[in-house]
């Protein structure tokens, strides 16, 4: 079967989209053909829900085609010709008055093609609201290209003014809402931090509103929890507000060991001490080894079995060790999204040739599939079609379309707990 995992990877668009998209009262235009705006429109209405329906009847307007997120101005032939101003005039009129504290106008990469004065129309057209157009995401950039371009151009256009910094506090820097489980993971990280004293600020652009956004330049620290999507964010701050950055260097808090090497940077970093969460750390450890020794004792797994991990170098690296390392899992496919942020995949690679399984960076997870597949829900569905024997746990977007009515997790000890769990679980019914 072909494999047309790469059809749908999420561009430098989808990540200029999301970046809008993940501020609770702010809205973004697409100028570009309808075929740009329908799946981009549907992920964000599903990960981070404003409205009570799905019935397209309910959103009737012109620029919006049933869906209720990101009107389009549906360009045409007529429009690459003679220019977008027009139907831009008309959906500007159609939002107005829907208390939007921010405005973007985003261009497909088509549409860059046409050469409208984008900031030029908007300064005539609007005048009460804050707004900005990114003329250009990029025409080969990747998902963390076009996000940092975007949450920049935000943060710019608020012109935030110097404010006085809040001791032991942070932002987190880099998650977005296209993160499978963003908002667990976020609940997750502000847990942990607040049992050391540590308040968060602002997640910027992944759930956050204006106001909230426009505070985060008094975080005593900027935390950047996946590079690919935020490094360049924090430079800009640190440049721009002085604000001084983590990075995780071995990536996101998965599993025991990397929670609490994350707490510890971060509260080494403001100097506080991270006794209460390392306790409750090691607590879920123990509950962990409970349920660990009693499956294995049984079955003598999850020792010994097989995995596969398809996702971002971020997430690969600290889980691929973990389930190494702590559960003894073997590795049968690594495959990693493209990215320009490539420290985490020269430790990923080393890790792996440390332990002699460097032949399985980079192998195909079609032509291998462990036991236990942790991909996006796209790669799982085209494994199920080949027929493949396996568990698959969903870690990335697309997804299957499981509705999660409670907020879930990797990170963090509960993530680490939710994910024994799946194990358990995917071996015993296998």
């Amino acid at each position: 079967m072909k494999d047309c995992f790469q059809n749908i990877m999420a561009d430098s668009l989808t990540g200029a989209l999301f970046a809008v998209e993940g501020i609770k009262d702010a809205a973004v235009i697409l100028n570009g053909p309808t075929g740009c705006k329908f799946y981009h429109s549907a992920i964000s209405d599903y990960q981070f829900p404003r409205e009570l329906s799905f019935d397209p009847l309910n959103y009737p307007e012109e620029f919006y085609f049933g869906q209720p997120r990101i009107p389009c101005t549906y360009l045409d032939g007529y429009d690459y010709v003679y220019g977008s101003s027009e139907k831009l005039k008309n959906i500007l009129r159609d939002i107005e008055g829907k208390e939007y504290n921010l405005l973007a106008v985003v261009n497909s990469p088509g549409a860059a093609l046409i050469g409208d004065d984008l900031n030029g129309f908007l300064k005539s057209e609007v005048k009460d609201t804050l707004c900005f157009s990114i003329e250009s995401t990029g025409f080969s950039g990747d998902f963390g290209d076009g996000f940092q371009k975007a949450v920049i151009k935000i943060l710019e256009s608020m012109c935030m003014e110097p404010g006085k910094v809040i001791s032991k506090s942070v932002n987190l820097i880099g998650i977005s809402i296209y993160n499978k489980y963003y908002e667990g993971n976020i609940k997750e990280i502000k847990r942990l931090l607040n049992l050391c004293g540590i308040e968060v600020i602002s997640t910027l652009c992944a759930g956050d509103d204006f106001h909230t956004i426009k505070n985060s330049n008094k975080a005593a620290l900027n935390v950047v929890l996946y590079p690919e999507y935020g490094c360049e964010i924090a430079k800009w701050m640190e440049k721009e507000y002085h604000r001084p950055y983590i990075l995780c260097d071995d990536g996101l808090p998965i599993g025991f060991e990397s929670t609490e090497y994350f707490i510890k940077n971060i509260c080494e970093s403001l100097e506080i001490d991270p006794y209460y969460a390392l306790d409750e750390i090691k607590g879920a450890r123990a509950r962990s080894f409970l349920y660990i020794s009693r499956f294995n004792s049984i079955t003598g797994l999850p020792k010994g079995s097989s995995f596969s991990i398809r996702g971002e170098a971020s997430v690969v690296y600290p889980m691929t060790k973990w389930l190494y390392t702590y559960l003894g899992m073997v590795p049968a496919s690594i495959q990693l999204m493209e990215s320009n942020y490539k420290k985490l995949e020269q430790k990923l690679h080393s890790f792996l040739e440390n332990i002699g399984f460097e032949d399985v960076f980079e192998k195909s997870i079609y032509e291998e599939a462990g036991e236990i597949v942790f991909a996006d829900g796209n790669t799982i569905a085209q494994l199920r079609l080949k027929n493949k024997k396996f568990t698959g746990i969903e870690i990335g977007l697309p997804s299957l379309g499981y509705i999660d009515l409670m907020p879930k997790t990797i990170m963090g000890s509960k993530g680490a707990l939710m994910l024994v769990e799946q194990v358990l679980n995917g071996l015993q019914f296998l």
